[in-house]
């Protein structure tokens, strides 16, 4: 009668396979780069981690990304593409950060990867590149992406879903019209936590507008220089305790790193707010030291 094969022996799993997932993909999440060598494991653990090898894609034409997230180029990006199935990328690729790129590239990027949830883009003009994204979290400058002859861009169907929008500036395209800008954005059905960038059309004014007419808003961010200080407080934004003031001096750094261990300025910034409705800090304090 034959021996029993050993448990020991080389392709025999010592833990029950629902643990032994749970381990590799926390592996794999903590540390994306690590995914090529986990692939090479065993191939039930490649069907397990290489779809989270493109959860995040960082495309910019200044290359690299932050220590952990793995770097892509637009080379290895149109390979990518050709080579997995198109249900494979939709179901995969989550996040993406298009920064600086060739437009053209960015359409084709942008209909390949038809389930991203998290979209960093800024690459200049690009209307109608949008039309299919179930996009929870949006980071653009709103009149490069629609047509700013729209007065409405904010009832294209790509805000349905969004809860946290960040907008690169305000042109009076946008700004100017029948409708108040803060009026269209309450409007957003699922819209929580709202950004304003540094930038044409933004200033405190604006950011006192929008908390008036967005009562559901949890967090608003005017990211801009200190010295904004005194006039946020003139208009009275500290009676306000949703609303923060931050300086922040790489976007593109604090995007990833949001994605890879969730300390994101929304983060920083939500738990700043719990510090001042709970005491530990100034009440009316609203400027967020550091970033």
């Amino acid at each position: 009668m034959a021996a029993a094969p050993s448990p020991h022996l080389p392709g025999h799993s010592r833990l029950p396979p629902e643990l032994e997932l749970r381990i590799f993909e926390f592996a794999a999440l903590s540390l994306p780069k690590s995914i090529p060598s986990l692939v090479r494991v065993a191939w039930r653990v490649k069907q397990w981690v290489e779809p989270l090898l493109y959860r995040t894609l960082v495309i910019t034409y200044s290359g690299g990304a932050i220590e952990g997230l793995p770097f892509c180029t637009m080379n290895e990006l149109i390979g990518i593409i050709q080579t997995k199935s198109p249900a494979f990328l939709s179901n995969a690729v989550q996040n993406v950060m298009l920064d600086s790129v060739d437009r053209t590239f960015v359409r084709t990027v942008l209909s390949a990867f038809s389930g991203i949830k998290n979209l960093f883009l800024n690459v200049g003009t690009l209307q109608g590149a949008l039309d299919v994204q179930p996009l929870r979290h949006l980071y653009c400058a709103l009149h490069e992406v629609f047509d700013p002859s729209v007065n409405d861009p904010f009832t294209h169907r790509v805000f349905s879903n969004i809860t946290h929008l960040e907008l690169f500036g305000l042109p009076s395209e946008i700004a100017d019209t029948d409708v108040p800008f803060a009026s269209r954005v309450a409007r957003l059905p699922h819209l929580t936590h709202f950004s304003l960038n540094r930038g044409p059309g933004i200033d405190c004014s604006v950011c006192v507008r929008v908390l008036t007419a967005c009562k559901r808003l949890h967090v608003l961010v005017f990211l801009c220089e200190r010295e904004k200080h005194a006039a946020a407080e003139r208009a009275g934004l500290a009676r306000d305790v949703r609303f923060v003031m931050l300086d922040l001096s790489d976007y593109e750094t604090d995007w990833q790193w949001g994605i890879l261990t969730g300390n994101d300025y929304w983060a920083r910034a939500e738990a700043f707010i719990a510090k001042r409705i709970s005491g530990e800090i100034d009440r009316n304090t609203f400027f967020l030291e550091g970033g």
